[in-house]
């Protein structure tokens, strides 16, 4: 079950009908709402996951675009999808999650809710949430074919350049547990970003874990092309610490028969079931979401 450590930042934002411009209106779905979401992702195929991921935009009254990429999927191209809102000028804060998920040796695709479906419904929470009252344009880009090498994201790149992008979130692994986590390892440019990460858990006592060497996600294509970026993910306290110690050195923690973080053995496995997947978390991972969609909206020129 969800910690306690989360009731202040559930508390952070409140439903309102009408809001100025600045101001991020409040939730527009429940915590069951929210987790049923992430169960329509399991899907037998990519383009069920697809076909799931159109309906709640379509559901949520988000106008999307989706842009199609060769890739490296034998069986057809890959699709990102994009959503826009705000202002059509200026730089964008731009979030991100795949949604794409793992073919198992035997041709099955895993369910793929913990990774990344639940990131995916927390950033289209966070998207009607902010549509409209921000400054700067808010870009949702959900990726297709980050599992087979981030193509998804560099696709996106390749198409569209990152001089119009002012910061980048990404979002992997916001399924369950209390633990904010948030990569350290995006440059120095990254520097601004972070920081605000870290205001937000002072703001709201949240239990926030940084990590040195974060596990590759999106974030590294945009990052690796000098956009501000964060990635962040959820995890309960204790397996969010064992994940940072093997990260920092895996063949030490391998030879020193550390035991593997709980995460590791259900990422890319059939073990990714709605089952794993705590409605309070996809909650809260919305609510960080808005959060700094706010705060950076705020301090980015």
């Amino acid at each position: 079950m969800i910690r306690n450590a989360l009731a202040p930042l559930m508390l952070a934002l409140s439903a309102c009908a009408s809001l100025p411009v600045g101001t991020a209106a409040g939730p527009t779905a429940t915590p069951v709402q929210l987790h049923q979401r992430v169960g329509s992702f399991a899907q037998p195929t990519q383009d069920g996951r697809l076909a799931a991921l159109k309906a709640q935009l379509d559901a949520a009254k988000l106008p999307y675009v989706v842009e199609d990429f060769a890739g490296k999927r034998t069986t057809g191209p890959g699709h990102n999808v994009v959503v826009r809102t705000g202002p059509e000028t200026g730089k964008a804060i731009l979030l991100t999650a795949h949604y794409d998920a793992v073919v198992l040796p035997d041709g099955k695709l895993v369910d793929g809710v913990v990774d990344n479906a639940a990131s995916v419904v927390s950033m289209i929470e966070t998207m009607q949430r902010v549509a409209g009252r921000t400054k700067h344009p808010v870009i949702l880009l959900v990726t297709d074919q980050e599992e087979l090498g981030l193509v998804g994201a560099k696709a996106y790149v390749e198409q569209h350049g990152t001089a119009n992008l002012a910061a980048v979130i990404n979002a992997d692994i916001n399924a369950y547990g209390d633990t904010l986590m948030h990569g350290l390892n995006n440059g120095a440019q990254s520097t601004g970003i972070t920081k605000a990460v870290r205001d937000l858990c002072t703001a709201e006592a949240m239990s926030c874990l940084d990590f040195p060497q974060y596990p590759p996600s999106d974030d590294l294509v945009f990052s690796g092309a000098g956009v501000p970026t964060v990635s962040l993910g959820f995890l309960p306290k204790t397996e969010a610490e064992a994940l940072k110690v093997f990260l920092a050195d895996p063949a030490a923690a391998m030879k020193a028969k550390t035991p593997m973080p709980a995460i590791l053995g259900l990422i890319h496995t059939a073990n990714d079931k709605i089952e794993k997947v705590e409605p309070a978390t996809l909650a809260a991972a919305a609510e960080v979401f808005t959060s700094l969609v706010m705060k950076l909206d705020t301090d980015l020129p």
